[in-house]
């Protein structure tokens, strides 16, 4: 075998071996890293099962997941998936559809607050979010979160929530903000949030002096919005709220 033959089959072994390489290391990552997730979980589970009783009152799934982590029946973590997962093909539709809607709620009260208040401190974005939740208790008001968000949103000058028509859509919620508006969301619809706007259905920018403010009773002022109510007897006032963009 003369000196050139021996260079291309030593390369076409090297390339081989890096082809078989390129081809085993994703396997070796993945199994790797399901090695570390269950190591993790094996070892919380067996912190819970010392406290088992307690977990399994205050939190069925906690429980649920110590039972799996700790029985050596389930020897992969496919196995305990599925059997954590096995109840959701019991679900009936008008579970599935309550789920999504719960979802989309979620998801429209994490836009208002990203669009609105992003820019706001943690009472500002809560103060923007409790006004959707009045609008929605309001009989003047579509009775869903994302009906009130995107009331009026076809027509170009009737949406009640400026960035449903003003184009703000056309970027994407992200970041740090996106995660915190949806956290926020998060809290106030599990209801834990203490009122704060004194049952505020309106609200403006500080900058500005909308022609209907004078039509309601003001309530507060929280970061950089003014608060309002109807006043003595609920009147629909036939005005969006007038905010200015928040700053990026």
């Amino acid at each position: 075998m003369s000196r050139m033959q021996q260079i291309i089959v030593g390369w076409g072994i090297a390339i081989g071996a890096i082809g078989l390489a390129s081809l085993a290391f994703p396997s070796i990552s993945q199994k790797a890293a399901d090695q570390r997730e269950n190591a993790y979980w094996q070892e919380r589970a067996t912190e819970f099962q010392a406290r088992a009783a307690d977990f399994e009152q205050a939190s069925p799934f906690l429980g649920q997941l110590t039972a799996l982590y700790t029985d050596e029946r389930f020897t992969h973590a496919g196995m305990r998936d599925h059997e954590l997962l096995k109840d959701l093909s019991q679900m009936s539709r008008k579970d599935i559809l309550n789920a999504k809607h719960k979802a989309r709620e979620l998801h429209c009260l994490s836009e208002a607050i990203y669009y609105e208040a992003r820019s706001e401190r943690l009472s500002g974005q809560m103060a923007v979010a409790e006004v959707v939740q009045n609008r929605v208790k309001s009989k003047h008001y579509p009775n869903s979160i994302c009906g009130v968000v995107y009331q009026g949103a076809e027509r170009r000058t009737g949406c009640q929530f400026t960035f449903t028509c003003d184009g703000s859509t056309a970027l994407q919620p992200r970041g740090k903000h996106w995660d915190r508006s949806q956290k926020v969301a998060q809290m106030m619809i599990t209801g834990i949030a203490r009122p704060m706007t004194q049952r505020a259905t309106h609200y403006h920018t500080v900058n500005i002096d909308p022609h209907w403010s004078s039509s309601l009773q003001m309530t507060k002022t929280i970061g950089s919005h003014k608060f309002y109510r109807f006043k003595w007897r609920e009147r629909p006032v036939a005005s969006s709220i007038a905010v200015a963009p928040p700053s990026p």
